[in-house]
């Protein structure tokens, strides 16, 4: 059955990501997507290599086709323009509106040469933000993309093709905000948003600040309609704009990065000529070492460094769409944040949204629960299936006694109630409630043992302060809501269980009417 253009499903869904399927004019388009940008004037590699590394969807600039091909585009289209039968997006000249202040073509002729040379995915012309340190210029920028995008609609109503709506205000996530809201109203005629603004801010790896301009537009736009994340061509912040919602990427970096020498990984970017050996297994890689590649001519270099960079992209790319099956997004995200500070900021910041997140993220993940890989870093208290269960013991969930054990869990020996340490204590404590602690997971009462996650997570054996902090205050909540008397909160020779019971203790101290501490006694 044929699907309506611009139609975006949802297949699959962890944290605010997803895998969907968005229908075009020339075939569906399975996001997270990243798109090449192509020049048709210089274009290293071929379309046709890039298209070997299993890119049906390419972006090149509508307002560069219209300066040097004006009559050939629309003669050909940019399909054949292009020799690409796939997905054609096309920008609209915004760039070299930002770079050089102007450009020579009016917003109505963009929309009408995009519509005539048979783009898939448009573009209006709209005026980005930049890295502009005036608040008034940004503002204006919002206003100004927001008049055209409006006066936009009678040229566009019933266009065969996706007319995209790129959302401006750069660094000022307030007017991010204002522009995400308005720009809603015309989801009629707009299928895809775009976050615009964010290559200086990439280049400086101010990570945090794109995750709130992502963050922002995100959650102020439909979530029916798929987000486009302009410029953002690294493996780096792929999978965090992927965490937030962001769908579809374009980037030129392949490219520009081969032309400067440079080589892009995972986790970072190298020069060549600082390299005695690629890191990389990829064909381009495989076959010549940093030194056979700097001794080539420099178009052969070029195309080829650029090759080994598109293949790191859609590796990204495929790493991301399986984590997304298997319900690890997050712990991606935790692997990437422990490779560059910039990183670690980066999901600092993701986890201000952690509430939003966690309306969005699914309770099963490719149609079944996951065992959770839990780290000794405090964000792990932000991840969606921690939150569900604090909100579980803390808002909807009554306690049997008022006489609580409070007993370290044997990281080895789960669910809690199966545990030796679990029997014994329960033959010591007739009628109390036992409720098993540890990092991160918190309390875990008896009855709860073997619900998701509770017995279903691995965990280290060591912790920082900090994340032990934030277990105490749960645990404390959890004590405090539930109105417990009686606290016996037990210790073993884990380091991590004296300082969180020591901490209680000093947290519940006459809050409650009888507080010790005890030592475990192992058999």
């Amino acid at each position: 059955m044929k699907r309506e253009v611009g139609l975006f499903e949802v297949r699959d869904k962890d944290l605010a990501g997803r895998i969907g399927r968005l229908y075009t004019p020339h075939g569906v388009l399975e996001t997270p997507a990243l798109l090449p940008v192509i020049d048709p004037a210089r274009q290293e590699p071929s379309i046709d290599e890039i298209k070997s590394l299993g890119f049906n969807a390419v972006i090149t600039n509508a307002y560069l086709a219209w300066r040097r091909w004006r009559n050939e585009a629309v003669e050909k289209g940019i399909h054949r323009l292009l020799d690409f039968d796939g997905i054609v997006m096309t920008d609209s000249g915004a760039y070299q509106l930002m770079r050089y202040g102007s450009v020579e073509i009016t917003p109505e002729e963009v929309i009408r040469f995009q519509q005539r040379i048979g783009s898939d995915i448009a573009v209006i012309l709209d005026v980005p933000t930049g890295s502009t340190d005036s608040r008034d210029r940004a503002a204006w920028t919002v206003e100004e993309t927001l008049r055209r995008a409006r006066e936009a609609i009678n040229l566009i109503e019933g266009d065969e093709r996706i007319w995209t709506l790129p959302i401006q205000g750069g660094p000022y996530t307030d007017l991010v905000e204002k522009a995400s809201r308005e720009a809603s109203k015309l989801s009629r005629w707009y299928k895809l948003y775009a976050v615009g603004s964010p290559t200086v801010l990439l280049e400086r790896y101010s990570y945090e600040k794109i995750i709130e301009m992502v963050a922002t537009a995100r959650f102020n736009t439909p979530l029916s309609h798929p987000l486009h994340l302009f410029g953002a061509g690294h493996p780096m912040i792929i999978p965090f704009a992927v965490a937030l919602g962001v769908d579809m990427f374009d980037s030129a970096s392949y490219i520009l990065y081969a032309r400067d020498n440079r080589y892009i990984t995972p986790y970072g970017t190298h020069r060549l000529e600082d390299m005695d050996y690629f890191p990389c297994s990829c064909p381009v890689c495989a076959k010549y070492t940093p030194q056979e590649l700097l001794e080539m001519p420099a178009p052969e270099r070029i195309r080829l460094l650029a090759l080994h960079n598109l293949y790191v992209l859609r590796q990204e790319i495929n790493r991301v769409k399986l984590a997304i099956r298997e319900g690890r997004l997050w712990e991606l995200l935790v692997e990437k944040a422990h490779t560059h500070p910039s990183l670690k900021r980066a999901l600092q910041t993701l986890v201000k949204y952690a509430e939003m997140i966690e309306k969005l993220d699914p309770r099963l993940k490719g149609g079944e629960v996951h065992g959770l890989f839990l780290y000794a870093i405090p964000e792990e208290l932000k991840r969606p299936e921690v939150i569900r269960h604090h909100k579980r013991v803390l808002e909807s969930y009554k306690p049997p006694s008022s006489t609580l054990v409070l007993y370290p869990l044997d990281l080895d020996a789960k669910p809690a109630t199966s545990s030796p340490r679990h029997r014994k204590l329960r033959s010591k404590h007739p009628g109390a409630h036992l409720v098993a602690y540890a990092p991160v997971i918190g309390p875990i009462p008896e009855e709860l043992a073997e619900t998701y996650p509770l017995s279903q997570f691995e965990a280290p054996r060591t912790y920082p302060l900090e994340a032990l902090e934030e277990t105490v205050s749960i645990v404390a909540q959890f004590v405090e809501k539930h109105g417990y008397k009686n606290v016996t909160i037990y210790v073993a020779e884990e380091e991590w269980t004296r300082l969180i019971a020591e901490r209680l203790v000093a947290r519940l101290a006459g809050r409650v009417e009888k507080i010790e501490t005890r030592v475990l006694e192992e058999e």
